[in-house]
């Protein structure tokens, strides 16, 4: 290695699925699509980056959709599905950042597909392994079907 150089043997990359089934009825612009979901990104304390995400959206809707991440060590509230979100001032200063998919997906037949616009990473540090993230409609309103969405993250895991 050069001059001031150093080797880092702590980092590695994991995929991570996170998964909603579709509400099953109407969602109106800006309601919570459904409750946060927990995130298990590791083993006890775990620190990291999200670094990249695609959105699957096997229901066929293509809607815009917001990706609320949280630190917190138990599942924050963030309402109810398909009624306006509803966070405590506490719940609130454990966000650590938001995707967005954007509005504009790929149509595969049965399937739409997002990859955000690029997006600083978002760091993370939890002491329980686990994340949570919530999703809110950003699309116009819309009535889903049975299907489930899918936010695929690219993590860097730097401990845990």
């Amino acid at each position: 290695m050069g001059l001031g150089a150093s080797n880092l043997n702590n980092f590695r990359s994991k995929v991570v699925d996170v998964t909603w089934a579709a509400p099953g009825g109407a969602v109106d612009l800006g309601e919570v699509f459904g409750a946060a979901v927990a995130v298990s990104i590791g083993s006890g304390r775990t620190t990291g980056t999200i670094n990249n995400a695609i959105i699957i959206d096997n229901d066929d809707k293509g809607k815009q959709l917001e990706f609320w991440f949280s630190d917190k060590q138990t599942a924050p509230a963030f309402g109810a599905a398909s009624a306006t979100p509803t966070v405590s001032t506490a719940d609130a200063l454990t966000i650590i950042g938001k995707i967005d998919s954007g509005a504009t997906f790929t149509d595969f037949v049965n399937s739409q597909v997002a990859t955000p616009a690029a997006f600083s990473p978002i760091a993370f540090s939890t002491e329980n392994g686990g994340l949570y993230v919530a999703a809110i409609l950003r699309g116009a309103t819309t009535t889903f079907g049975t299907g489930n969405v899918v936010l695929r993250l690219h993590l860097t895991i730097e401990e845990g």
